[in-house]
């Protein structure tokens, strides 16, 4: 069976609410968003980059406070260790200067011995915290008092004074003892002139 052309022509549908093909510029949309996924991970990945080497940077940064404070802390302990010794090394300087020497003294007590009279025991014990202060122990075996206050006025002509004597008798010997004090001439003959309202004499 034949059938016309013009009647297959008859079914054929009307396609006029068809839209036109998309122009050719739209085919740009898809590469456009590939290459933004692509833009956005990249983006991510630097963001990531940078954000463990602020960490690390930030760590880095850390260790290095601490590792300044620790210095700091051991250049302190020195400081405090060198003041410390500093002081110490002031102090002996001190001592030294103003620890009179006890070989003049002990010299001029023995000559101050008459011939019959010995001498049991002496010490003569500095202060450690006042260097011109000494403490005297003296034990006698003499005929009388007379012996003590030679002695005394020898131990005085060194610029010596004693302070807190105490005299006993002990198994038949004369035991003295005092703190011995000694006083720099040189103030007070220069307390005396400011006194008088002068100054020393020269020679």
């Amino acid at each position: 069976m034949q059938i016309n052309a013009r009647q297959i022509d008859d079914f054929k549908t009307d396609r006029k609410d068809i839209m036109p093909p998309l122009p050719p510029v739209m085919r740009l949309v898809p590469i456009l968003f590939y290459l933004s996924i692509c833009f956005s991970l990249i983006v991510g990945a630097l963001a990531i980059w940078n954000t463990k080497r602020a960490s690390t940077r930030y760590d880095e940064g850390l260790r290095g406070v601490a590792e300044t404070e620790g210095r700091i802390a051991a250049v302190k302990a020195e400081r405090a260790a060198l003041d410390a010794q500093i002081k110490e090394a002031a102090d002996l300087e001190d001592w030294v200067v103003t620890a009179m020497p006890l070989q003049p003294l002990l010299v001029s007590i023995i000559r101050s011995m008459a011939p019959k009279t010995s001498i049991v025991d002496l010490t003569l014990d500095r202060d450690a915290e006042n260097p011109t202060q000494l403490k005297l122990a003296l034990r006698l075996n003499a005929e009388s008092d007379k012996q003590l206050d030679k002695t005394l006025e020898a131990i005085r002509a060194m610029n010596y004074r004693e302070f807190s004597p105490t005299q006993t008798m002990v198994r038949g010997d004369l035991d003295y003892r005092a703190n011995l004090v000694w006083v720099n001439p040189g103030a007070g003959a220069s307390s005396a002139a400011t006194k008088g309202g002068g100054q020393p004499a020269t020679p």
